[in-house]
């Protein structure tokens, strides 16, 4: 098994020992702390590039739809092939990719997130087909967190990655890092993709008003006592960021069951990087006019959170229906003094 922790200690060793007497002002220590934090935070993906570097590889599953946590995380990854310059042959949804690109020496590399598990099966189970085809290539999950409901589920799915001769699973917390052992013996625990989009800058004027990023899916949970008394001004959610701008995702989808339908290969691969490429990231940019009118922001989304950590807003995080948050920050982010974490009643 592999794995380096050297940069998260790294990260810590200077948020310790960084200079606060050259800072005055209070607030500016502590934003200057978290400064530092995320900026190690992106340069914790060096396995990644020894992975990639001189292979031809495909770039699959991205997300097409209205979960702006999945967004930023492709424009992360985006982001850090761009800053290691390495270049996908291909991109594109899973739906989207076809068998025919792929040559024996290329490498398959599969988007990131929480969908590693029996919570979205349909996603799951589009990534194990694709890999029962290539069990001989090399096959890169980016970080991933994982959890299964049934341990059935679990014990399948492990057979099945097991089979691929050359997985590397990157994952984000500890608790997925342990369950990964089952999976490959190629595992690596790093920080969410997102953290290369550091920093994101602010639009507008500061305020002190807070808003509330809200799950309304199956990772929801109830709101803890402590928040039932805290000052709201905007409570919303990722769909509701998305709004009108949904019928965006819909022409994606269009064009894509068109290209899919007439096979028609020059369209396959052009709808990811030409056409939904610049959606998502249009998508993303309504978040951060989102947070940004806001001071404070309170959620139970793990990408609300690092959203709120990429334009250093103070945040408050709330715990997800099966613990992906609080593992996640005890992990990368517990340190920065602008976030906290609220525990269950």
């Amino acid at each position: 098994m592999f794995i380096d922790k050297a940069a998260k200690y790294n990260v810590k060793w200077l948020i310790l020992f960084h200079d606060e007497n050259v800072f005055a002002n209070f607030w500016g220590n502590k934003l200057k702390n978290h400064e530092a934090l995320m900026f190690g935070l992106k340069n914790c993906h060096r396995e990644i590039f020894d992975l990639l570097k001189g292979k031809r590889f495909h770039y699959i599953d991205i997300p097409v739809h209205n979960n702006i946590g999945d967004l930023l995380i492709l424009q992360g990854a985006m982001k850090f092939f761009c800053d290691f310059r390495l270049s996908p042959i291909t991109i594109s949804s899973a739906r989207c990719f076809k068998p025919e690109w792929v040559k024996e020496s290329d490498v398959l590399v599969f988007h990131g997130g929480g969908n590693f598990g029996d919570i979205y099966e349909d996603i799951d189970g589009l990534r194990e087909g694709i890999m029962r085809r290539f069990k001989k290539n090399r096959i890169v999950m980016m970080p991933q967190t994982i959890f299964f409901n049934r341990l059935e589920n679990k014990i399948r799915s492990a057979g099945a990655w097991r089979e691929c001769m050359d997985f590397h699973l990157f994952v984000r917390d500890q608790v997925s890092y342990d369950a990964a052992k089952l999976f490959s013996d190629h595992i690596y625990l790093v920080p969410d993709m997102a953290h290369h989009l550091y920093p994101f800058k602010r639009k507008g004027k500061v305020n002190s008003s807070s808003l509330r990023i809200q799950r309304v899916d199956a990772e929801k949970r109830k709101t803890p006592g402590a928040l039932k008394g805290m000052k709201i001004d905007e409570t919303t959610d990722w769909i509701d960021v998305v709004g009108f701008r949904n019928k965006w995702i819909r022409f994606t989808w269009i064009l894509e069951s068109f290209a899919i339908r007439y096979n028609i290969d020059w369209m396959l691969r052009m709808v990811g990087p030409l056409i939904w490429m610049p959606i998502s990231k249009y998508l993303s940019k309504q978040a951060v006019k989102t947070f940004s009118n806001h001071g404070h922001v309170i959620t139970d989304r793990l990408h609300g959170h690092i959203l709120a950590c990429l334009m250093d807003i103070p945040n408050t995080v709330i715990d997800n229906s099966y613990g992906k948050n609080s593992t996640y920050m005890k992990e990368w982010t517990i340190d920065s003094e602008i976030v906290s974490l609220i525990g269950e009643d």
